[in-house]
């Protein structure tokens, strides 16, 4: 039982710092995607003129 527990904490631990990790990753990431959006509405504008 104590090697099940174990193993339930380390699956738990993981989890938590994917969650962070990836929590992390999409605040950093967002205002670069609304910057590629700007560009590319930019883009398709000139092209549509």
């Amino acid at each position: 039982m104590p090697e099940a527990l174990e193993s339930l904490l380390w699956c738990a631990a993981l989890a938590t710092w994917l969650m962070l990790f990836s929590r992390i990753l999409g605040e950093h990431l967002k205002p670069l995607s609304k910057h590629l959006g700007h560009l590319i509405a930019v883009a398709f504008r000139l092209r549509t003129k």
